[in-house]
């Protein structure tokens, strides 16, 4: 799966770094002190949210029903 990261570079607000949002996933946000570290931030947010969303779907399973990861 291919994901999409807005990035800002913190130097135009007088801060060091970077900040990046997951346009697929906008509540995935990353920061570091170099884009590859923000991007790496970024990725493991993205994670994060999956995991979370896979979760809150398997609490919420009814009878006879699967959950099934499937690649995109």
């Amino acid at each position: 799966m291919d994901i999409t990261a807005l990035l800002h570079d913190c130097a135009l607000d007088g801060e060091t770094g970077f900040a990046a949002t997951c346009v697929e996933f906008p509540e995935a946000n990353g920061q570091g002190e170099t884009r590859e570290e923000c991007i790496a931030n970024l990725k493991d947010a993205v994670k994060e949210v999956l995991q979370f969303r896979r979760d809150e779907a398997e609490r919420l399973l009814s009878k006879g029903d699967l959950l099934q990861v499937v690649a995109a």
